[in-house]
C-alpha cells in the first residue's frame, strides 16, 4: 500500500476541482489561489504516475484512472472526516471506558470514595468506570489503567501525581476497657510493653511513625496481631485486644460512638496527602479531567 508521503489535502483539493468542474470554482471554494488548486492536482499526479484530468482552456474531464481513483478515495477522505469529528466529540465530553484503580482500604473503606463514583456516574453517563483494588503499586502503562489514587508521598517517577487533597494521618486508638485494662502510654517508647495490633499491607508494619522534636521518629512494635484488613483491625481494637494504628477516617466514627479513643494525640504526623496519579498531562482525555477535577472538588476546603 503506497501511503507514505499521501497528502490528503491534495485528494481533497482534486475532489473539489471534480466536484465543482474548475478548478477556479475549486479555488474560491477552498479560500486559496488557483494556481495552488493546480499545483496540488500536478502534484497528486506525479506522485501517482497517471493523468487524472484532462484540461483545457474552458473545461475539465475527469479520465478513466481518475475515475477510479476517485471511488476509491472519496469514502476513504470521508472515513476520515468522520474520524476527526468522532475524536472531536471525545474530547468535547466525557465518554468511552475509564480504569481506575486504588488501594483496597480506600476503595472498601475511605467515605469520600463511594460518593466520588456516585457523584462521577450521575454526571457523565456515556463514562463506563471499572475500578479495581489492589494493595501491590500498579504500572498504569503496563496494566492498562487511566488512573491511580494514591496515598503517602509519591516516588520520583514519570507519571504525572496531581495533589486532590489530605484526609487526616494515622493515629493510634485503644478501647477504653483495653487502656483501663493496661493503662494509656504518654510516649511512643512505651508501645513496647503494650499489646500493638499492625497492618499487614503496609511496607513496614512494625515500624510506626511519630512526629518528634526536630524529625519523625520509627518505633518497632512487637505485634500482638498482624492482619491485612483495617474494619477487622478496628473490630478487634473495639473488643478491648489492643493498640491499632487506623487512618482517621475509620478511627473518628468509633470514637464518637464511645467504641475507641485516641492516644499519643500529641506525636501524631501531619495529614498526609492523597494524589492522583496518571501517565501524562498532554492531552488528556475529558473523562480523565472531569474525575481529577472532581476529586478536587470534593477535597476543596469550604
Amino acid at each position: 500500500m503506497r501511503t507514505i508521503g499521501l497528502d490528503l489535502n491534495a485528494v481533497a483539493v482534486f475532489l473539489e476541482v471534480i466536484h465543482r468542474r474548475s478548478f477556479r470554482a475549486a479555488a474560491m471554494a477552498l479560500g486559496m489561489p488557483k494556481s495552488t488548486v493546480s499545483q496540488k492536482v500536478a502534484q497528486l499526479e506525479e506522485r501517482l504516475g497517471v493523468r487524472l484530468l484532462d484540461r483545457t482552456t474552458r473545461t475539465i474531464r475527469i479520465t478513466e484512472a481518475g475515475e477510479a481513483y476517485r471511488r476509491r478515495v472519496e469514502p476513504a477522505l470521508d472515513a476520515v472526516g468522520e474520524a476527526e469529528r468522532a475524536v472531536s466529540d471525545l474530547q468535547a465530553a466525557p465518554s468511552g471506558r475509564l480504569r481506575i484503580t486504588t488501594t483496597v482500604d480506600i476503595g472498601q473503606n475511605a467515605p469520600f470514595f463511594a460518593e466520588v463514583l456516585s457523584i462521577y456516574m450521575q454526571r457523565y453517563p456515556a463514562v463506563e468506570l471499572n475500578v479495581d483494588l489492589f494493595d501491590r503499586r500498579v504500572n498504569l502503562l503496563e496494566e492498562g489503567f487511566d488512573l491511580a489514587i494514591r496515598p503517602g508521598s509519591m516516588p520520583d517517577s514519570t507519571l504525572i501525581a496531581r495533589k486532590i487533597g489530605s484526609v487526616g494521618t494515622m493515629r493510634l486508638y485503644a478501647s477504653p476497657a483495653y487502656l483501663e485494662r493496661k493503662g494509656k502510654p504518654r510516649t511512643p517508647a512505651e508501645l513496647r510493653e503494650h499489646d500493638c495490633m499492625v497492618m499487614t499491607s503496609h511496607s513496614e508494619p512494625r515500624l510506626w511513625t511519630f512526629r518528634g522534636k526536630r524529625k519523625p521518629v520509627a518505633i518497632e512494635v512487637q505485634p500482638h496481631l498482624a492482619i491485612n484488613g483495617f474494619l477487622v483491625l478496628r473490630a478487634v481494637a473495639e473488643a478491648g485486644a489492643g493498640i491499632a494504628r487506623l487512618p482517621e477516617y475509620l478511627g473518628e466514627p468509633s470514637i464518637e460512638r464511645g467504641t475507641l479513643r485516641s492516644i499519643l494525640d500529641d506525636f501524631a504526623l501531619p495529614p498526609s496527602h492523597w494524589y492522583a496519579v496518571y501517565p501524562s498531562a498532554r492531552n488528556l482525555s475529558p473523562k480523565i479531567r472531569a474525575f481529577v477535577e472532581l476529586l478536587e472538588e470534593k477535597f476543596r476546603p469550604a
